[in-house]
């Protein structure tokens, strides 16, 4: 008579798994179930308290050959001087030779549309400029 020990006991062993599996399922979906309830007053109580995060960079602190100042939806300053977006590429103070290498900055109105940044950006890209920056700011100085 063959007694094949190791299967038998490999069979019992996960047959006595489910049970196991089962509690540990319930035991999971108790803990989400009574995890999420809680008075909306509360929720948006803290709400109020809510800090939101301060963002800074370095760009500023980078050196750019150029920066492009956005002041209105329509003027932008280039290195001071002001000018309208679309002359942004008649007043462009680098040579066709020196724009392959430039590093230009953008800097924008966080208030200001997309769309005047992104035609600012479009123009400058039409010019052959592969080095663009892009900063945002709360209030920008500067505007004469």
């Amino acid at each position: 008579m063959n007694l094949n020990l190791e299967h038998n006991i490999a069979s019992v062993g996960d047959s006595q798994m489910i049970p196991l599996i089962n509690v540990v399922f319930l035991m999971l979906a108790f803990i989400l179930i009574t995890g999420n309830i809680e008075k909306s007053n509360e929720r948006h109580a803290d709400l109020q308290d809510l800090n939101i995060p301060y963002s800074t960079s370095k760009l500023d602190q980078e050196q750019h050959d150029v920066v492009v100042t956005i002041v209105e939806p329509n003027f932008a300053l280039v290195d001071n001087t002001r000018t309208t977006i679309e002359r942004i590429v008649d007043v462009f103070p680098l040579s066709a030779s020196e724009i392959a290498d430039a590093k230009v900055l953008i800097r924008a109105d966080a208030t200001l549309s997309a769309q005047a940044t992104k035609e600012v950006l479009k123009r400058l890209r039409d010019l052959g400029l592969k080095r663009i920056s892009l900063a945002t700011s709360q209030v920008v100085s500067g505007s004469s």
